[in-house]
């Protein structure tokens, strides 16, 4: 029987694993990361543009230090290699550094983000890190939701977050969480849900509805039912 978050949690079918980090993985996520893979291979990581290259080199240096496997960073901009360098890897990170927004529109609007989905339904781990995971979700959340257009069918009290991919469907993804960080105003739409991930906290989603919790700290769920508007 699915657990309840395995039902809150829905995320692309396939046989790998989704991994949201609410900042860079910690070493030990890092380490329970690659248990998940089921056999030795390559790791790379993938970033919107050329600009973000030397960064991913850098997010790549404690996994290529772990494993001793092979690494590469790759950019949507580049799309055949893309698409070779994605359909080899067993592992990919998508690592925080570039916006919530630039990883949408790369991987939304080229066919990167169709590489990846096939990649995580053909076994891949794909481990999405800050601003990256934040993607991942319905919408994201906007530090001024007033100067955002109204919602379908709202009133004007009702703002919208910037679409996200939806691979986690009706979640409003917020990394680097902390208490002081403040409900979003998109969350006044009763289908949303929003999730708040601390620093040092990963929630990896498997494929048989495995729903696993990393870190200390716990991810922060909030429901509209649990706020007044």
């Amino acid at each position: 029987m699915p657990s309840v978050l395995s039902q809150l949690f829905r995320r692309p079918p396939g046989t790998g694993w989704l991994i949201l980090s609410g900042g860079s993985p910690t070493d030990d996520h890092v380490q329970r990361a690659l248990a998940l893979v089921e056999h030795a291979g390559t790791v790379i990581a993938v970033v919107p543009t050329a600009d973000f290259l030397g960064m991913a080199e850098e997010a790549l240096d404690p996994w290529i230090a772990l494993t001793g496997w092979s690494g590469r960073a790759v950019d949507c901009g580049s799309p055949d290699i893309m698409e070779e360098e994605v359909s080899e890897a067993t592992l990919i990170l998508l690592p925080d550094g570039a916006s919530a927004n630039l990883y949408v529109e790369a991987l939304g609007q080229t066919d990167a983000g169709e590489f990846l989905l096939s990649a995580l339904d053909g076994g891949a781990v794909i481990v999405a890190a800050g601003s990256a995971a934040e993607a991942m979700g319905e919408l994201i959340a906007e530090p001024d939701a007033d100067r955002l257009p109204d919602l379908r069918g709202g009133d004007d009290d009702h703002r919208a977050g910037s679409p996200a991919l939806g691979w986690v469907p009706a979640a409003i993804i917020q990394s680097h969480f902390s208490a002081g960080i403040p409900i979003p105003a998109s969350l006044k739409r009763k289908e949303l849900f929003r999730l708040g991930l601390p620093d040092g906290v990963s929630l990896a989603l498997g494929p048989g509805d495995e729903r696993e919790i990393w870190g200390e700290e716990k991810p922060v769920i909030t429901f509209r039912g649990w706020w007044n508007a």
